[in-house]
């Protein structure tokens, strides 16, 4: 469960803050839409504990955001940004590893949980043929996958993605959005996204930000008005 009460987030010199007055999700698949830089990955950097550089109050699981330790928002919330990290010589199965160290001991001992949890997303997203490369000799749209799949083996209530059908083709990216609304059934996610193919077939919601302000936008038959006036018939 996220709630944002009074938030104000600073996107910069010259430009007004991005407002969320009151905001309770509790499950779901949604989808956060607006024009380049509206503040989506502001909202979502806030939101992951990254950025701090707003007024208001968020929670997660009903316990005040700002209070979490590192690991224990590693525990709440797997985050994966738009900006593929760079993992060196690891492969991709080494970075799906990656999602299990907010449970592991002192010496990141691996667990038989840990394999059972790895393997079952590595069927899940179909990633066989990748995980023994190198992460750094794959496309941008099969990095992509891995790091959604690392989200994934992470294993929390919460998944924030920032863009992450960016770099995908049509079929991986319906494919993705699939697995995500069907593992939000037990899950809150929320991704920012400018593919909008796909939002009134997969998602619950969408959350709109126009004007400076963010909505919620929870009816289905609002989803394509609403979408149509962000983007001024521009879809």
């Amino acid at each position: 469960m996220i709630v944002a009460e009074n938030i104000k987030l600073f996107l910069g010199n010259e430009k007004p803050k991005l407002t969320v007055d009151k905001l309770e999700l509790i499950s779901g698949l949604w989808a956060l839409v607006g024009r380049n830089g509206a503040g989506k990955s502001t909202f979502l950097t806030a939101l992951s504990g990254v950025n701090t550089n707003f007024e208001g109050e968020f929670s997660i699981n009903n316990k005040k955001q700002k209070s979490f330790s590192p690991q224990q928002m590693a525990k709440n919330v797997a985050v994966v940004f738009s900006k593929t990290e760079i993992f060196g010589n690891h492969t991709a199965i080494d970075i799906l590893y990656l999602g299990r160290i907010p449970y592991q001991g002192l010496f990141s001992k691996v667990r038989s949980s840990d394999k059972v949890k790895v393997a079952e997303i590595i069927k899940l997203l179909e990633l066989e043929p990748l995980i023994n490369k190198k992460f750094s000799v794959l496309s941008d749209g099969e990095k992509q996958l891995i790091m959604i799949g690392r989200a994934l083996v992470q294993d929390t209530k919460i998944i924030l993605l920032d863009e992450p059908t960016a770099f995908l083709d049509v079929v991986n990216r319906k494919k993705i959005v699939k697995i995500l609304a069907r593992v939000s059934q037990e899950k809150l996610i929320i991704f920012s996204t400018h593919n909008i193919d796909l939002i009134e077939q997969f998602c619950d919601g969408i959350l709109t930000i126009k004007n400076s302000k963010l909505n919620l936008v929870s009816e289905k038959l609002d989803f394509k008005k609403q979408l149509e006036t962000l983007f001024e018939n521009e879809i």
